[in-house]
């Protein structure tokens, strides 16, 4: 029943009634719709004053799609000067020509640091944003490809010191980079994982839970800590942001996978 729904009706209904957050009490509601409200008079035209931005990846083994398609839409972003990559590598088994292959293909600023650690995403970004040198930071995974405009909207949607929280679209496996519900999906629920937000205003919020030792989970308690801490908080449907398939431990993912190889999706 629920498939026959139009999306543009149930996505409302479900951010009401049902949105996870909910489950703090309905005064998140309100934080919510300042959300929209700012969204809303951010965006003709995306006005703030251009901020450097430092985005912050996390890493482990995973040099195919961060060259195949991270870096390369990093290298398409406007206002490159305005632009710091900090990577936080936990001593990935192609560290030497990771790296080699980094100083090639970017000319961009960049902080990069490998420690050997046990993968945990939380200590990963916690690590990259530490050795961030700019107020505002950008958190995302290295097998996404990245909007041209991510200065913009990164310096607009943080400029009353709030929380962007993109609703990433997750393509399926085999599918070609095109955002259409054939080829995958938008992520409603959590974070994802990915947030813009000023420096000061992630460590006052305490970071990503570093107890959280696997991958998952901390993006999500981050998430509704800043809705607990009455965080003007925007979400929105961005189509630069594309998350590629890639084999993942989360059970909805794997099955995900085991429906594109059946040939369902």
């Amino acid at each position: 029943m629920k498939s026959l729904i139009p999306q543009w009706i149930k996505y409302p209904l479900w951010w009401v009634f049902k949105s996870p957050q909910r489950k703090l009490g309905w005064q998140t509601l309100l934080t919510d719709l300042l959300g929209l409200v700012w969204f809303f008079k951010e965006q003709t035209p995306l006005k703030a004053r251009l901020q450097p931005v430092s985005i912050c990846v996390g890493i482990y083994n995973r040099q195919e799609t961060f060259f195949n398609y991270f870096i390369p839409s990093l290298i398409n972003c406007l206002n490159q000067e305005l632009i710091e990559l900090s990577i936080f590598d936990c001593g990935s088994d192609d560290l030497i020509a990771f790296e080699e292959r980094l100083r090639k293909e970017y000319k961009g600023n960049f902080v990069f640091k490998s420690e050997p650690h046990s993968f945990a995403r939380a200590f990963a970004f916690n690590s990259a944003v530490k050795q961030a040198t700019h107020s505002l930071i950008f958190l995302c995974d290295a097998d996404f490809s990245l909007p041209k405009n991510l200065v913009q909207m990164c310096s607009s949607y943080t400029a009353n010191n709030g929380f962007w929280f993109p609703i990433v679209f997750y393509l399926y496996k085999n599918k070609p980079p095109e955002y259409s519900l054939k080829n995958g999906e938008w992520m409603i629920w959590g974070g994802k994982g990915l947030v813009a937000c000023r420096k000061n205003a992630y460590w006052e919020i305490g970071g990503l839970n570093e107890n959280y030792k696997t991958w998952g989970n901390e993006d999500e308690e981050f998430w509704l800590k800043c809705y607990v801490a009455n965080k003007i908080i925007i979400r929105n449907k961005e189509k630069g942001l594309l998350h590629h398939w890639h084999p993942s431990y989360n059970l909805k993912y794997k099955k995900l996978e085991e429906l594109s190889d059946l040939g369902i999706l």
